[in-house]
């Protein structure tokens, strides 16, 4: 009997990085484990391995968050397999700097605004479309997730939402303007909403973070970096962080099963920052 046994969590973009370890926690603990991802394969085989090794149930269903349409048929799906949501973690979403074709360097937090190094101002030639797009992946896929998941999740009694975004919603990096604002939206939505659910017993936090080894910061090593290893394409990211290092997946998930769990039962409308020390302000 673990410490979730009867519980149900449903993790987006469970099948690798941050999702992946959270789901490995969550089901290490006995709950029952709802996936959700784009990739039918990946999906499958987290499923198969996280099912057999922890000896619970795990219920698979692609669908993708930017999509209105797939994300009711998915919880039509779901809530003929389930009768309640315990935990949600609301984990996907994408990275621009990883794919655009926009982008000629990646851009931190943790750099500074005067650096001879960022590449030039893009604001006065970037269309509406780019914004559009970075809210899309960000706060518009987090609010269609939690709201076709109201139902499930009011039905607990004793649910937890942990919102996962990036620090650069609380710290702008200089030169990436898109996703600085849809995460800062994503936090101001996550503080409101713990207001409007917390009478329900409903509880919503967030867990920030920022230079995590997952595979989208590998994304970023294999579009920018020019002959240099991932530790050396790295270094100028850590240079100004308090801990000097990057984090690991597994870190995180464990600020995410905090919130997610009876040990934060207290604790709602917060913001947990997993950056080895990279933003400035408490």
């Amino acid at each position: 009997m673990g410490e979730l046994t009867g519980k149900v969590a449903l993790v987006t973009g469970g099948s690798k990085g941050i999702g992946r370890a959270t789901v490995e926690l969550l089901a290490r603990e006995g709950a029952t484990i709802a996936m959700l991802a784009r990739s039918k394969e990946p999906l499958a085989a987290a499923a198969q391995e996280i099912a057999g090794k922890y000896q619970v149930n795990v219920i698979t269903e692609t669908a993708d968050i930017l999509d209105p349409n797939s994300i009711k048929k998915y919880f039509e799906f779901l809530s003929k397999q389930i009768d309640q949501i315990d935990i949600l973690v609301n984990n996907a979403g994408g990275s621009e700097q990883r794919v655009s074709k926009e982008s000629v360097r990646m851009v931190a937090t943790v750099d500074a605004p005067g650096d001879p190094e960022l590449p030039p101002s893009r604001f006065a030639d970037m269309n509406e479309e780019e914004f559009q797009n970075a809210f899309n992946q960000k706060f518009f896929g987090m609010l269609r997730v939690t709201r076709e998941a109201m139902p499930l999740i009011r039905k607990s009694g004793d649910a937890s939402i942990v919102n996962i975004v990036s620090v650069k919603g609380n710290q702008s990096p200089p030169r990436v303007l898109t996703s600085g604002i849809a995460w800062s939206a994503c936090l101001n939505w996550s503080k409101s909403l713990s207001f409007e659910l917390g009478p329900e017993g409903i509880r919503v936090n967030v867990v920030s973070v920022g230079g995590i080894v997952t595979p989208n910061l590998e994304g970023v090593h294999e579009r920018f970096n020019e002959g240099e290893t991932f530790e050396e394409f790295f270094k100028h990211r850590t240079k100004n962080v308090a801990l000097r290092r990057l984090g690991q997946a597994d870190e995180v998930a464990d600020a995410i099963y905090f919130l997610a769990s009876p040990r934060s039962s207290y604790i709602t409308g917060q913001y947990l920052a997993l950056d080895g020390g990279s933003v400035r302000c408490m």
